[in-house]
């Protein structure tokens, strides 16, 4: 049972949901994420998950080694490994060795992995048609122009730190 002061802070919360942006942009990421998966999978993509994608974007037309590509997507080396051997396994990354050193294995985007890309930018234009259903063109587009505003503010804020993720705006 909350107490009288809880209470009354969470009910002001409640009253802030319409507002709170933090929340809309889950919503979105999260409804796109779930439609995405289900819609792979409808046309046989079912190997492949929102994470790989990034990867793959991260990735580039770059050919990197495990401990570049752990660093651009600020995640272990050992995850990155992990989802390396997963990629790799599904033909959607070549892993060559490195011939500057025997140890390490040098990584770039497969023929597949580039088809999921052109097939994924399909599924951008599905998903912002959807938009456009429930906001109109011009809010869509709008809303469009801001997150790359917002997006290219945060990629320079981030840089300025020193954090690489390899994301290009």
């Amino acid at each position: 049972m909350l107490d009288k002061r809880r209470k009354e802070k969470f009910e002001q919360y409640l009253l802030t949901k319409r507002t709170n942006m933090c929340r809309h942009i889950y919503i979105t990421y999260r409804y796109f994420n779930e439609w995405a998966q289900k819609k792979w999978k409808e046309d046989g993509w079912k190997n492949i998950r929102p994470e790989h994608l990034r990867l793959i974007s991260i990735l580039g037309t770059d050919v990197v080694n495990n401990n570049e590509l752990a660093k651009r997507a600020r995640v272990s080396k050992q995850a990155m490994s992990k989802m390396v051997t997963d990629l790799e396994s599904h033909g959607f990354i070549d892993v060559q060795p490195d011939p500057n050193d025997s140890r390490a294995k040098i990584i770039s985007v497969s023929n597949n992995g580039v088809e999921f890309l052109e097939y994924f930018q399909g599924c951008n234009k599905v998903i912002s048609k959807q938009f456009e259903e429930i906001l109109g063109t011009a809010k869509t587009e709008k809303l469009n122009a801001l997150l790359s505003e917002l997006t290219e503010g945060i990629l320079a804020i981030e840089e300025k730190q020193g954090i690489a993720r390899g994301i290009k705006s």
